[in-house]
């Protein structure tokens, strides 16, 4: 099942992640586009500033959560 609940956020990889498409150096920063579940693992696809689409796993990164400021 596709779960886009955190769909737009941005996201940076905590340690180097080789892919099929290449590999994403530590702190490679992207755009989460959905997660998804595949043979009982929880997988995130990722759109990477680098120019690839690649899944990786929750473990592999860090979503970086912006708070909004109040308005005045």
């Amino acid at each position: 099942m596709i779960n886009r609940t955190q769909a737009g956020l941005r996201c940076y990889t905590r340690q180097l992640v080789r892919t099929v498409k290449g590999d994403l150096p530590r702190e490679s920063r992207g755009t989460i586009l959905y997660e998804m579940e595949n043979l009982g693992r929880q997988l995130i696809l990722v759109n990477w500033d680098n120019g690839i689409s690649v899944p990786v796993f929750p473990d592999e990164i860090e979503i970086e959560y912006t708070t909004a400021s109040p308005a005045m």
